[in-house]
Parts: C-alpha cells; sequence; structure tokens
C-alpha cells in the first residue's frame, strides 16, 4: 500500500511539473509579440542597454541608447549622456565629441529631476566658462 501511495504521489509530482512547464510556455507565448515587429523599449531598458555598450566599448551604441533614454526623461540617462558629453573624446575616443553646451543641457533636465550629481557637474560646468578657456557660452 504505502509504494502504491508512493508511486501515485511520484507520478502526481510529474503531471505538476509537466503543467507547470506548459502554462509557462503559454504565458511566454501569450507576451510574446508576432515576428516582425519590433519590441517596444522603454528608457530604463534603454538606459541598461546603453551601459551595456559602455562595458562592451560600443561608444557609438552607447550615446544612441542614452541619447534615446535620456529624451524618454530618464534622469540616469540624462546625468550619464551630460558627463560623457563633457568627458568627450577623453574617455571614449574618437566616436564621442565633447560639447559643453549639450552636456549642459542635459545635466540641467537631470537636476531639475532631482539629480544631485547634475547638480555638481553643473556647478563644475558654470566654472569652466566662466574661465578664460570657457568663455564660450552656451545660450
Amino acid at each position: 500500500m504505502a509504494s502504491e501511495l508512493a508511486q501515485v504521489a511520484s507520478w502526481s509530482l510529474r503531471w505538476r511539473i509537466l503543467l507547470s512547464a506548459v502554462l509557462c510556455v503559454a504565458a511566454a507565448l501569450a507576451v510574446a509579440e508576432p515576428p516582425g515587429r519590433e519590441a517596444t523599449l522603454y528608457a530604463e531598458q534603454r538606459f541598461q542597454l546603453a551601459l551595456e555598450a559602455q562595458a562592451a566599448r560600443d561608444y557609438p551604441a552607447m550615446l544612441a541608447e542614452l541619447r534615446q533614454a535620456a529624451v524618454e526623461g530618464h534622469p540616469g540617462a540624462q546625468e550619464m549622456l551630460g558627463m560623457v558629453l563633457l568627458a568627450g573624446p577623453t574617455l571614449y575616443g574618437p566616436a564621442v565629441k565633447a560639447n559643453r553646451c549639450e552636456a549642459r543641457r542635459w545635466m540641467l533636465r537631470a537636476a531639475s529631476q532631482g539629480s544631485d550629481t547634475a547638480r555638481v557637474q553643473l556647478t563644475f560646468l558654470n566654472r569652466l566658462r566662466q574661465s578664460p578657456a570657457g568663455l564660450n557660452a552656451c545660450e
């Protein structure tokens, strides 16, 4: 009797596992987009793609993903884009051109969303513009 109960329990467990797997596949298929349609990426996902591109040293892709995420309002992407544009080729080679004015615009947007790092960078940028080499005003 005990062996029969153990066998039934074993089969019951197997059926439960199989049913769970089938339900997972069905849920994945229900959520999946039809082939040929591009997936919609959210700003956070684009920001993560930018970080991955940075790690892979694919700076043009990093810049493109950062810009898109920043345009969509991601404060971390705005802050990072400002820093990338400030550092330019010094850190990222010829793929990224330095642009203080654009960096300032992105830092302002990030600071307006509460980024303390962007506020510090803006202070730094303002000091640069007041120095003899930085007289080139953005406005």
